[in-house]
């Protein structure tokens, strides 16, 4: 098959596991014989050092930039005119190209008229790979008129300029799409756009996934200095609940005599919430037990994962999926989790993880507890664990299931 992907973004330019599932899926069908292109936005091409392959383009412009104090600016002067070059370049593309079939991934901060386009010149033969809500959120541009100025420099031009964008945007029609063919990477986010209405006549669920073969063959050693490090991967924000991992570490302190807790956050997010973090490190009185780390790339993963004895999820929110709770499982690191979302449809409690309610924090301190006082039981979730990663949730598993949905969606 000829296939052309549709993204906003794609590695190493990533900002999380579903882009990182993007480049995954297109190297595997390439390595099945497949040909493929991959059309993604320009945002930090000039940061990606080794060259892409051929097949690559990082061309598109995002809807609005990330962090810009420009976005006032552009939306009178440039938003209709970069969206028009957003098309003509989509449908060159098409042009010359000539693809079997389009698979739209992120698109988040992409024009929606890109996918109506595709729809449009491939009837019956779009794809959509869907990972998060986008069909059912505001653009980003009501989203950034409806939002206080974060900045004082910007902040009386936005408040003059805010009803007259906004009376532009209610005169403006909408692309309408009609996600015929949608792949859900769990039975939650299908039934999550099923109750707002949003039912494909093609769905079907195929689970997300990691390349287990990067961290199925680790071994921990075991504990010889009474040492436990706890192990926190995922981004910065309110809604991935890390406050529940510090508040937690305080409370084991405080229980255990002889055995030493560390905790490692890694992952990037949002500036005032990391400093809520370290603020709560001195509350709790655990500075010097919590290491924080940058995001790091996904090849430096396997080591931190073997580095540590328990995997805490967080999140307070619905997730989509869960990548690192499988690159845990796959790991042989025991998981903490709370199963939020699609994410409870990777642990089950007391199975291959022991669950914890969503904000709990002493609830994940008394889970860590279990599993500090039962090594047998740490050993039997851990096993349980790789075993679910191996044949669940594996790379190829999800490459092969999108190829299949894909073929017979040609054939038909």
């Amino acid at each position: 098959m000829k296939i052309l992907f549709l993204s906003n973004f794609y590695p190493p330019v990533s900002r999380g596991g579903f882009e990182q599932w993007c480049q995954e899926i297109a190297d595997g069908l390439v390595a099945r014989g497949h040909e493929v292109t991959v059309l993604t936005s320009d945002y930090k091409r000039a940061d990606v050092r080794e060259p892409d392959p051929v097949w690559v383009h990082r061309d598109l412009h995002l809807e609005m930039e990330i962090a810009s104090l420009r976005n006032a600016f552009q939306f009178f002067t440039s938003r209709k005119a970069r969206a028009n070059e957003n098309l003509s370049l989509f449908k060159r593309h098409i042009e010359q190209f000539v693809p079997d079939v389009i698979l739209v991934w992120g698109m988040w901060n992409l024009h929606r008229s890109l996918p109506a386009l595709a729809e449009k010149l491939l009837p019956g033969r779009v794809v959509y790979y869907m990972g998060d809500y986008w069909p059912t959120l505001p653009n980003q541009f009501e989203n950034y008129w409806n939002a206080p100025a974060r900045n004082p420099v910007t902040g009386l031009p936005k408040l003059i300029l805010k009803p007259i964008a906004q009376r532009m945007m209610a005169h403006e029609e909408r692309a309408k799409l009609s996600l015929e063919n949608v792949l859900f990477p769990t039975v939650f986010l299908q039934k999550e756009f099923e109750s707002k209405g949003i039912k494909p006549r093609n769905a079907k669920v195929i689970y997300g996934a990691i390349d287990t073969g990067s961290y199925k063959n680790l071994h921990h050693a075991a504990n010889q200095d009474q040492k436990l490090s706890l192990l926190y991967i995922g981004r910065l924000t309110v809604e991935k609940g890390v406050h529940t991992a510090i508040e937690a570490l305080g409370h084991l302190q405080k229980r255990l005599d002889k055995i030493q807790l560390k905790l490692t956050i890694i992952g990037d997010g949002e500036p005032e919430y990391e400093s809520q973090l370290h603020q709560l490190a001195k509350t709790e009185n655990v500075v010097r037990l919590v290491t924080f780390m940058p995001a790091q790339p996904k090849e430096k993963l396997p080591a931190l994962y073997q580095q540590a004895d328990f995997f805490l999820f967080t999140s307070i929110w619905p997730e989509p999926f869960g990548r690192v709770i499988v690159e845990a499982m796959a790991s042989g690191v025991a998981v903490v989790g709370a199963a939020t979302g699609g994410a409870a449809e990777i642990m089950i409690d007391n199975e291959n993880a022991l669950l914890f309610r969503p904000g709990d924090s002493k609830d994940l301190a008394d889970q860590l507890m279990k599993l500090i006082e039962s090594p047998a039981m740490r050993e039997r979730l851990t096993k349980a664990g790789r075993e679910a990663a191996v044949t669940k949730f594996d790379i190829q598993r999800m490459t092969v299931g999108i190829e299949d949905y894909l073929q017979t969606l040609v054939t038909r």
